[in-house]
């Protein structure tokens, strides 16, 4: 019988074929499902990190607004000027408040006493839609005869879509906090505090020193 070599490598036996099979149907289903799996967790993880950034972006955005208001008030409440007007027969103390908002003179741009002297008004701007706005408007100080016209006033929004806005008046002799103010009164509040909401709740009270005042 005539013998026939194999070479190596040329043929594999039956058992190593079985145990070089491709993928099955179901090995195929499961790595599928794997991936389908792991894609998913990658998405999910991607808009978490884009939601967080989101809130991130409205967390700072927040905290810039509430920055301008405090800084801007705080500015024109440290250049407050103390003077008269006549009201009637008699002279008033040129700033008043209530529980929506407050008068009082202070210069314009704040350039100390280089800037010229303006009546400012902070007020609750209300619109057709419903939203309210703290609104500060301001005419030129023209003295203590000078007559409170505010048709012609300037205009400016400090502030848009306000949801709570509650003024306080501090009375320097007694401690205690009120919502109205009259230019009657003899003297100025010792402090100012102004409460806000917005449509993301409460800030923090924003209170400001009359320095001028004491």
């Amino acid at each position: 019988m005539d013998h026939v070599e194999t070479l190596p490598g040329s043929f594999m036996s039956s058992a190593a074929m079985k145990n070089a099979r491709g993928f099955t149907l179901l090995e195929l289903l499961i790595a599928l499902a794997v991936t389908a799996a792991v894609v998913a967790l990658m998405f999910a993880g991607f808009g978490t990190i884009g939601r967080s950034e989101e809130r991130n972006q409205r967390v700072m955005e927040r905290s810039e607004r509430m920055l301008v208001v405090s800084q801007w008030l705080g500015r024109k409440f440290d250049a407050l000027r103390l003077l008269s007007r006549r009201d009637g027969a008699v002279f008033v103390s040129f700033f008043s408040g209530n529980a929506a908002g407050a008068i009082w003179v202070a210069p314009l741009p704040e350039r100390g006493d280089g800037g010229g002297l303006h009546v400012f008004r902070a007020t609750p701007l209300r619109h057709e839609s419903g939203r309210i706005d703290l609104s500060i408007e301001a005419v030129p100080y023209q003295g203590a005869l000078m007559t409170l016209d505010w048709a012609g006033a300037l205009r400016e929004t400090l502030l848009q879509d306000v949801r709570t806005l509650q003024w306080h008046y501090q009375d320097g002799q007694t401690g205690q906090w009120v919502q109205q103010w009259d230019a009657s009164r003899a003297g100025y509040p010792a402090r100012v505090r102004l409460e806000i909401a917005d449509e993301r709740g409460q800030w923090p009270p924003l209170v400001f020193s009359l320095a001028r005042a004491r």
